[in-house]
Order: structure tokens, then sequence, then C-alpha cells
């Protein structure tokens, strides 16, 4: 008969199962009776490591704590990590105390810290808050005066230099100061000087452009449900990619662009002269080169047809028509075509193979739709 000499025997009488619960709640008790842990000092003068504690905490004022907190906030500051030392000195600044000095400094440093962070709003505000109670600070308003510069507030800027030629009128760093200010006022007078003569010239080529769509009257614009809606704008002008004038030629230079129905494709030409045929385009720039996904090299100029949706102005998607471009032909007189309309000011092309299934289907396709459409309005 084998034993088990590995089993513990216990020894003496059993002890109670403590819960981990237990154990937590005494460990907090032990914890209070040591003075660093405690939660509340006690009144209890024989308690030497007490003293000890209250003393430290009496020492620890309001102005000795902004003090130092202010302090850590110029570490950082020193170190260009200006964001935490922007958060030092709102810490200091939390503490109520009777120093004046302090506060006002504490102020100045934030919006240091807050120049040096590009918070050009925040630094005025502080500046603000030190000069209003210590009027005569220079600190104030020298980082006042770069923001003011900063966010071209440039009589704010002479303001403050103004204010500080009353406190040091022999200060070189005023005369700096002044100086920098005149540059950027002068810069931001020529900056404006060049947009005003940007804006004019914008201007003028958008009249020009207008002049020469009016002068080409077959040309018809229709808008979509989304650009329909908006205002103030040209129906040429709603899209990124817009119609051009070549001022030298005086041609119009549209954004076109081929759809590929049966691979569903498309590519996008910026700038089509409108006095190139359609031929043209596609043989010499569109379809030179083998698009990416014609790997039998199928698509080619002369192995293709060209086609537009004509639908009237105003109209829906069930109400257009399959209509054949002879693509001899230049841009310009497609678009003067009296059933061509130009969505959203980009004109654009189908593109079918000569021959084959695909094309036989779509082309039937838009004859039915047709026929459906004229039986609809011969019974009403």
């Amino acid at each position: 008969m084998s034993t088990n000499t590995d089993a513990q025997v216990p020894i003496g009488p059993a002890r109670p199962s403590v819960t981990d619960a237990e154990r937590l709640e005494k460990l907090d008790q032990d914890l209070e009776k040591i003075p660093l842990f405690m939660s509340e000092l006690p009144d209890d003068e024989d308690n030497m490591a007490v003293e000890a504690i209250k003393s430290l905490v009496s020492e620890e004022d309001p102005e000795t704590m902004a003090t130092t907190y202010k302090d850590e906030g110029n570490r950082f500051f020193k170190r260009g990590k200006f964001s935490d030392a922007i958060k030092y000195y709102t810490h200091a600044l939390g503490y109520e105390h009777d120093n004046k000095d302090l506060t006002v400094s504490l102020y100045t440093n934030r919006a240091a810290a807050h120049l040096a962070a590009e918070n050009y709003g925040r630094v005025l505000r502080d500046c603000s808050e030190a000069l209003k109670l210590k009027p005569q600070t220079p600190k104030a308003l020298f980082r006042a005066a770069k923001a003011c510069v900063m966010l071209s507030k440039f009589v704010e800027a002479e303001e403050c230099c103004s204010w500080l030629a009353d406190m040091m009128p022999d200060s070189h760093e005023l005369q700096a100061l002044r100086q920098e200010v005149a540059a950027a006022r002068q810069k931001y007078k020529q900056r404006e000087k060049d947009q005003e003569a940007r804006e004019s010239q914008r201007l003028a080529r958008r009249e020009m452009l207008r002049q020469a769509i009016e002068i080409r009257q077959g040309l018809k614009f229709d808008l979509s449900v989304e650009n329909a809606k908006k205002k103030d704008l040209y129906p040429w002008e709603v899209s990124e990619q817009q119609v051009e004038l070549d001022q030298e030629s005086g041609h119009l230079l549209w954004p076109v662009a081929f759809l590929y129905p049966e691979n569903k494709e498309s590519d996008f030409v910026q700038h089509f002269d409108e006095a190139v045929s359609l031929y043209d385009m596609l043989d010499q720039q569109v379809l030179r080169e083998p698009p990416f996904w014609d790997k039998q090299r199928r698509y080619t100029a002369d192995n293709v047809e060209t086609y537009f949706l004509a639908r009237p102005v105003g109209g829906t998607d069930k109400d257009e028509r399959l209509v054949k471009v002879n693509s001899k032909m230049r841009l310009a007189n497609i678009l003067d075509n009296s059933k061509y309309v130009i969505m959203d000011g980009i004109p654009s092309f189908l593109v079918l193979q000569r021959t084959g299934s695909f094309k036989d289907q779509f082309i039937e396709h838009y004859r039915q739709q047709r026929l459906t459409q004229e039986a609809a309005k011969s019974t009403k």
C-alpha cells in the first residue's frame, strides 16, 4: 500500500480564510498610520513624523507653489517645449496670493510661450491681463506688439510702440520693433496691392471669356441638380475644370471627357482646342498609345465611332438620345449642333468600337428608349 508523502498536513488549528477585499481594507488601514499616506493629519503633538508633515504642508503656501510652477514653466520654455511651459504657467496662475509682480510675470511669460507657439490671440489676452495689473510692463507691450504684427493689426502695434516710447525712449529694442512693424505694414500693403491686381486680371479674363462664349450663339448649357444650387456663377464655371480662352488665338479650350461604355473607362482632356477635330484629338493624343485596359489594341482613331447623348435643357436621363458624330468635324462645329447641350460646363463623348455586339446592344437600348418615349407622348 503506497503512501503520498508529498501531501501537506495542516499543523495546529485551521486558519480563517481572508478575502481579497479584506486584505485591501487592512492595507488601507495600515497606510493611514503612516504620516506620508494620511488622508488627514491628526492633532497629535507627540507624533514627530506627523508634525514634520504638517510643517512641510504649511511651508508650501500658494505663492511658493506658484513660483515653483513658474520655474518649471521657464525650464520647459528654454527647452523649446512651449505647450508644456504654457501648462505650468497656467497652473501657477491658479494659485491666489498677494504678489502682483509674480502674477504679472506669469502672464508675460505665458504670453511669450503663446507667441512662440503662434497663438497670437492668446498672447494679446495675457498681455492685456498683465497691463491691467501693472500698466508699466514693457515685456507685455513688446509681446503684444509682435502678436499684433502677426495678426496684421498694425495700428495697435504702433500704439504699443508709442506707450513703450514713454517708458524707454532710447531703447534699441524699441527702435528695432518699430522697424519691424513698419516693414511688416509695408509688406502687407504690397501684398494687398498685388492681390487686387490679380483679382482685377481675373475679372477681366472672366469677362473676355463670357463675351467669347456669347459670340458663339450656338452653345447651350445645362446644370445637374447639384450644380444648379451654385449661385453667382456662369454655367461653364460650376465645375472644377473649366473652359478657358486662349488670348493669342482667340480659341476656346474646353475640358472634354471621353467615355468608353463597354470597358467602363474614361479619358479626360484638360484643354481641347475647339479648332481641333475629334479624330485628330483621338489619333494624336487620347488613343495615340493604347490605354492600359486595351490589351488587344482594339481602340484606335480609325477603329472607333464617337457619339454624344442629346437631351433638352432641363431634361432627364429618359429624354436622352444617342447621336452619332462625324469625328472629322472640329469640336467647335460639334458643340454648335442644335442637339448638343453642355452639361456642367464639360462636353463629353461616347467612344464605341465600330463593330461588335456591345455596340449593337448599346444603340438598340437608346432606340427602344426613344420609341417608348414617343409612344408615351402619342397616347397623351
